[in-house]
């Protein structure tokens, strides 16, 4: 009889006080984002009508991810990490209070949201190295599993709700409103990092950075089971993402037929979609992918591919609301697998190194293919632009099959410090 009431030992991390917390404050802030992410998006659209508005803000976001993702793990081990986090999330905040003045007032503009975007990206970027090496310091190792689950729960909830309540938002009181209510979020981070207690930060060894850069280059070159998985990675990013930044052109001018009041409530929905397929996905193949990576990895990118392409052919919304949720749950799977199988062949010491050129692949492209992707809509539509992304991705992907020997995972179980870095760079991906 006891053990019917027992709690469940996913749950066992929320008896720890210092990670009930610090999880409280994520999940707020990663709503505001979240609620954020969308306003922009639809801010830059409502202002021209074009889709190449929507790819330059999106550049201007994720740039300083790509220019400067490399370097911002030796900042997190050089300086106070916890003053680093504070810092940029007062940043953020600032940022996001301008952004909705210049949304009431009526002087924003594609150029002043992009400017203001770059800087806001500059924040985050710092603050994601930071974040991660301070995550594992509010529970012992006992609980680290318990509050992987829990943080990537917290962050698929956030994926689908916020754009929801951003939706509602900004047809009830005006998109400005988002950006302060996001601001708003900050604080929860910022109190609570301020005033938990964490362990003493070791210093950083001195070592010239452009140096150990190389080295790590190096590796991955050399290291066939890592630079596949990550230049897999780098080329589903760069070519599938597109459906991300473009969902905005995609929900008002084929599923709302350009009424742009049904398609900010289509647009919502649809990333609400792609948030519930990536807790899907993630979840339901985490098994299989520890069984058999390679065929995993491949069939999700093929998966994937097909997906998006498929998601051109239709133009209405409940087919397209399913076919979305297969595009998220297919390519973050795909994206979680090729992490695992890069942190399981890397060495500690070089650790933090080889996940900066991975995250590198993860984001960096980010900002080319909005951009890109946005002047190809503007010229031959959108939807031949998500079937001929699915269709360039599914070639590539059947190109996987030949380097299926490479896709692996050792044996032996990775420790507690390379679960963490891991699941912390799930999280943050899925919260962009």
């Amino acid at each position: 009889m006891r053990a019917l009431v027992q709690r469940p030992a996913v749950l066992d991390a929320f008896t720890y006080p210092r990670f009930r917390r610090v999880w409280v404050a994520g999940l707020v802030s990663q709503l505001g984002d979240w609620m954020q992410i969308i306003g922009r998006a639809f801010l830059a659209f409502q202002l021209t009508g074009k889709a190449e508005s929507v790819g330059i803000v999106y550049f201007a976001t994720y740039a300083p991810q790509l220019i400067f993702s490399l370097y911002g793990g030796v900042l997190a081990d050089r300086f106070d990490r916890r003053r680093m986090l504070i810092l940029t999330q007062v940043a953020q905040a600032v940022g996001s209070v301008v952004l909705g003045f210049l949304a009431a007032s009526g002087n924003a503009s594609v150029a002043n949201i992009a400017v203001l975007s770059f800087f806001l990206g500059i924040g985050f970027m710092l603050s994601i190295p930071a974040m991660q090496a301070l995550q594992p310091t509010v529970v012992p190792r006992s609980g680290l599993s318990s509050a992987i689950s829990l943080g990537t729960a917290a962050n698929s909830v956030t994926r689908v709700f916020g754009p929801l309540l951003a939706a509602l938002l900004i047809s009830s009181a005006g998109v400005e409103w988002v950006f302060w209510v996001n601001a708003v979020s900050f604080l929860a981070v910022i109190a609570v990092w301020a005033t938990t207690p964490i362990p003493r930060q070791e210093p950083m060894e001195e070592e010239r950075n452009l140096d150990a850069m190389r080295a790590a280059l190096r590796f991955v070159r050399q290291t066939p089971a890592v630079s596949v998985p990550i230049v897999a990675t780098g080329f589903l990013m760069a070519v599938g993402i597109v459906y991300q930044p473009l969902a905005v052109v995609y929900a008002t001018d084929v599923l709302a037929d350009g009424v742009r009041s049904v398609g900010r409530d289509y647009f919502g929905w649809l990333q609400a979609g792609v948030g519930a397929g990536a807790a899907v996905g993630i979840l339901a193949l985490a098994g299989v992918g520890r069984r058999r990576p390679a065929a995993t990895f491949v069939a999700t990118a093929i998966a994937f591919s097909v997906a998006l392409a498929l998601l051109g052919r239709v133009s209405t919304f409940a087919p397209a609301l399913a076919i979305i949720v297969a595009v998220g749950g297919f390519h973050f799977a795909n994206m979680a697998l090729a992490l695992t199988l890069v942190q399981h062949e890397v060495a500690d010491a070089m650790r933090g190194r080889v996940m900066a050129i991975h995250m590198t692949a993860l984001i960096g492209f980010i900002p080319f293919t909005a951009l890109v992707g946005g002047l190809i809509v503007d010229r031959v539509g959108i939807r031949t632009t998500f079937t001929g992304a699915g269709l360039v991705c599914l070639g590539f992907s059947l190109l996987l099959l030949r380097f299926g020997r490479y896709i692996r995972l050792r044996e032996e179980p990775a420790d507690e410090r390379e679960i963490v870095e891991t699941a912390v760079a799930v999280g943050t991906l899925i919260e962009e």
